[in-house]
């Protein structure tokens, strides 16, 4: 958090800027979620934006000192802000509703968007950053083995869902950063399907996909698992763990996203699954479980070293079913390094 405080700084003071509000991105520079913003200046000490509901959670998580603002009395985050840059002419800002903005404006003062600039600082993670994420894919694996021993005809797609939820959260997890899925049969065929009161039936493919938080920080992870499998169904299967393999194989610091999206694509296309590919092979995990880089199809974002990355996968084949197998992967000089694997 110290190292982007000064890099923001740094950047701050080359484009002769004074101060610069962040929003979107604050918990990276605040570490808590109890805030609405961080300011950043050149000179004096950055301060935590916050809800008065919120003062003694972000004086317990964060090291910046909290500035409260009262909505229960009307009290609004520009005017607090607004008395904080109070002689700025120009405000730096990662985003903000159009809202906030033309507030701002009002008072005097003209925001400046740094565009790219928090994407590049947030993307790479540091080792300690790393180590929670590692923490919370563990958290992770633990409620993926759960599942795998939870499949057995019969058992429906919530029970095994709220049965995941459960021993993620025995083993530290804070909470999940999106709903689990549990899809089996038809519903496999949704990439984003919600787990139901469906039963598993012999026969059937069953896509898991969920993800556990530490210190805020996301893992996500999918599994497909095999209710006595058709050839077919091991095929597919087979087939989505060789390309999540060729895709591993591109990453690297520096390369190109869509290269690695490209090597899983040509692998499932090769095996005659062109027709059912529904989504990308991956994107970025941080504090939230969708960041920057995008591993679509034709992205030019780029890997940057020390960035953490999903890997997954997936083909959907009508009368077959769908499956996706998906880790996460830390972007190094030398190549990719799972995080999530084991199961």
């Amino acid at each position: 958090m110290r190292e982007r405080l000064e890099g923001l700084r740094r950047e701050l003071e080359e484009r002769g800027l004074g101060a610069c509000l962040v929003l979107r991105h604050q918990r990276y520079f605040s570490g808590t979620s109890a805030g609405a913003a961080v300011l950043v200046r050149t000179e004096g000490e950055s301060l935590l934006f916050c809800s008065r509901m919120e003062l003694g959670r972000a004086r317990r998580e964060s090291p910046l000192p909290p500035v409260p603002y009262d909505p229960m009395r009307g009290e609004e985050l520009w005017e607090v802000v607004g008395r904080e840059v109070r002689g700025e002419r120009r405000l730096a800002y990662d985003e903000a509703s159009p809202s906030l903005l033309g507030k701002l404006r009002r008072e005097g003062i003209r925001p400046l968007k740094l565009r790219g600039f928090f994407e590049e600082l947030c993307e790479s993670k540091t080792e300690r950053e790393i180590g929670w994420m590692r923490k919370a894919a563990e958290m992770a694996l633990r409620g993926m083995r759960c599942a795998s021993e939870l499949m057995e005809v019969g058992r429906s797609e919530r029970e095994i869902a709220a049965e995941v939820e459960y021993e993620m959260r025995r083993a530290g997890s804070e909470g999940t950063p999106f709903t689990t899925i549990v899809a089996s049969g038809e519903n496999s065929l949704l990439p984003h399907a919600t787990s139901t009161g469906k039963r598993l039936r012999r026969g059937e493919l069953v896509v898991v996909d969920l993800g556990a938080t530490h210190r805020g920080y996301c893992s996500d992870l999918t599994r497909t698992f095999a209710l006595h499998p058709s050839p077919k169904q091991e095929r597919l299967l087979r087939a989505v763990r060789e390309a999540q393999l060729s895709a591993l194989e591109r990453v690297r610091a520096g390369r190109r996203a869509g290269e690695v999206e490209e090597a899983a694509e040509e692998r499932l296309r090769r095996e005659g699954y062109g027709r059912y590919l529904l989504h990308g092979v991956g994107h970025g995990v941080g504090l939230e479980v969708h960041e920057p880089p995008s591993l679509g199809p034709g992205s030019r974002d780029l890997l940057r070293e020390n960035a953490v990355i999903t890997l997954e996968p997936g083909a959907y084949v009508p009368g077959v079913g769908g499956a996706r197998w998906e880790d996460m992967v830390v972007v190094r000089r030398e190549g990719g390094v799972l995080l999530s694997g084991g199961l």
